[in-house]
């Protein structure tokens, strides 16, 4: 999807280089073992170009274009294009071809037998009198070859400049190949069609001609119309479908505009032919956009590939695995989308071990920045480990109780019984003591109900058998060897004779409890009120009668015989019973 130069490159005449050169045939590797190898093989290259073009300017096609497209893609091999970001490669080579192209013909006679071959050549040899340097490169895939120089493809366009407006040393095809390339076009745009084009849009701006700038920006504001209808498309049908539906339709977005990029590029570049820098920038843009729609199709991919899981018949869709799945899905989404994305940035020039460095020391420093994050992250995955609750359970967390609505890598949403959704940082729920309502096998039934005093024993031997009886006879009343359920007296209130009802509930289920619980409480009622008695409220008996003080005669008496054992007691001074029996004797005359 690179810029295909349909325009001719230099012909080895034109280089005035002897025709000592050999024919090698098209699948035959170039040779760049040497300087003079590396010239040899870029006038073979700038031949079968020259004789390509002929064909194609006396009629267009596309099969003229992909030949000239194969054999310039050999001749980029003779650049050293380290330096350039491989989204631009095929630009800049190919510029670079036609510049040299246009460069040669005008220096002195190189003589081949004059550039240093294999035994004595140099680690850098220069075209004499100029900066065109031929560098021996000394590692990576093209380790040992001779490849014209990073700083001389760099320069070129500095060379072509100052040379461009000298003649060459003979007469020549095309007095500008630079020029030639430029103006070119692929087979959709023939030269009819050009020339009814105004010379206006013929100028050149940003190395490009009007035109095909102006066609470029059509190319790309239909692109996105295209996208942003198709988007609307895909809301209305994601509306009635599950998860899975909405994810596999969603990603066809990104698949779309990844498409879609890769067309506009090849368009661009195939048929209109674009260059300069604004082809370099057309190039970024769309290694850019192409590599965004990517990460974006990763991203919607890997929960895609974990809802088709939780899809499955053995995985319910609420069970602590699809959840755990989904939080995995959540991460691994971000590492896919990432990876991506330096994948991209490393084809865009920004080379991939450094901005992996950058993101590891940046990921560092936004980590101390944000510890609270981090924490809720790990309390997140502690929640899933532990298990001490699941979506869907009625817990008690604190001094609040809630549904739980959804557990997240960040924080947990839970819906109170007022309705209100409490979003609640992962760190501090598990740091919290937590009850699951949910998570018990059975509901305690506990009750304890006062009834009034003037209740005979007789009534409440009746009245306790009753409630045990019709309470035991409940279905989810679970009766066991320790006595349960449990009917007692439990002593004596300010107001009334407490009774404690204890049953179990074989239910975990809170709105069935509710159900048995109720008609627990109304069979109770039934059964004090068929007893005779009454529930008591708190209240308090008042006793009304005259006071009629002391009595003179018994105080007088119970202090005279208190006296009297006080002289006892210090007489025998043992302590003997016989006086205080005849002292009790005399307090009770």
């Amino acid at each position: 999807m690179f810029l295909i130069r349909i325009v001719a490159l230099l012909g080895l005449a034109l280089l005035s280089l002897p025709a000592t050169a050999q024919q090698a045939g098209p699948l035959a590797p170039l040779d760049r073992s040497s300087p003079r190898a590396t010239i040899a093989s870029f006038g073979q290259i700038a031949g079968e170009v020259e004789q390509a073009y002929a064909s194609y300017r006396a009629a267009k096609s596309r099969e003229g274009a992909r030949e000239i497209f194969d054999t310039l893609g050999r001749g980029i091999r003779l650049f050293d294009l380290s330096e350039t970001p491989p989204a631009t490669q095929h630009e800049v080579g190919g510029a670079s071809v036609t510049l040299l192209m246009d460069i040669l013909p005008r220096l002195p006679e190189i003589d081949l037998q004059d550039v240093p071959d294999d035994n004595d050549a140099p680690a850098v040899w220069r075209i004499p009198d100029t900066e065109i340097a031929i560098r021996q490169i000394e590692e990576g895939e093209e380790a040992g070859n001779y490849l014209f120089s990073a700083e001389t493809v760099r320069r070129l366009p500095e060379f072509h400049s100052k040379v461009i407006d000298l003649p060459p040393r003979e007469p020549v095809r095309y007095l500008n190949w630079r020029h030639e390339q430029i103006t070119g076009s692929g087979p959709l745009f023939s030269y009819a069609l050009l020339r009814t084009f105004p010379e206006s849009f013929q100028h050149i701006i940003f190395g490009t001609p009007l035109w095909k700038v102006a066609v470029t920006v059509l190319i790309w504001i239909s692109l996105f119309l295209i996208v942003m209808s198709w988007g609307r498309i895909v809301s209305r049908l994601c509306g009635p479908l599950g998860d899975l539906g909405r994810l596999a339709v969603r990603l066809t977005t990104p698949l779309l505009l990844a498409a879609l990029v890769t067309g506009a590029q090849k368009i661009a570049a195939v048929q209109v032919n674009l260059s300069g820098g604004f082809a370099e920038a057309v190039d970024l843009w769309s290694a850019g956009l192409f590599y965004i729609s990517l990460a974006w199709a990763a991203w919607l991919a890997a929960f895609l590939f974990v809802e088709a899981i939780i899809a499955l018949p053995a995985i319910p869709d609420e069970s602590y695995d699809a959840h755990l799945l989904r939080l995995l899905a959540r991460v691994g989404s971000l590492i896919a989308a990432m990876a991506v994305l330096v994948w991209g940035a490393n084809d865009m020039g920004i080379p991939a071990l450094g901005l992996v460095a950058g993101l590891g020391v940046g990921g560092f420093a936004i980590a101390l920045a944000a510890q609270s994050t981090v924490e809720n992250l790990f309390g997140g995955v502690s929640i899933f480990a532990d298990r001490p609750f699941r979506v869907g359970d009625f817990i008690l967390y604190g001094s609040a109780t809630g549904v739980v609505e959804q557990i997240g890598p960040r924080s947990s949403r839970i819906r109170g019984l007022d309705g209100t959704l409490t979003t609640v940082p992962n760190a501090d729920l598990a740091k919290m003591h937590i009850t699951n309502y949910s998570a018990r096998d059975k509901c305690l039934f506990l009750h304890v109900i006062g009834l009034r005093y003037e209740t005979s024993p007789a009534q409440f031997e009746w009245l306790i058998g009753q409630l045990r009886k019709h309470i035991a006879a409940h279905p989810l009343v679970e009766e066991d060897e320790a006595g349960m359920p449990r009917v007692r007296i439990l002593g004596f209130g300010d107001s009334s004779i407490n009774i404690e009802v204890r049953a179990n509930v074989l239910t975990s289920n809170w709105n069935e409890f509710l159900a048995v619980q109720e008609d627990l409480i109304l069979a109770m009622m039934r059964i004090v009120d068929n007893a005779g008695s009454a529930f008591a409220f708190p209240s308090s008996t008042v006793y009304f009668g005259r006071d009629e003080g002391l009595d003179d005669w018994r105080k007088t008496r119970a202090e005279r015989h208190g006296r009297r054992m006080e002289v006892e007691d210090e007489d025998f001074g043992d302590g003997t019973s016989g006086s205080s029996e005849k002292a009790m004797a005399d307090v009770s005359r």
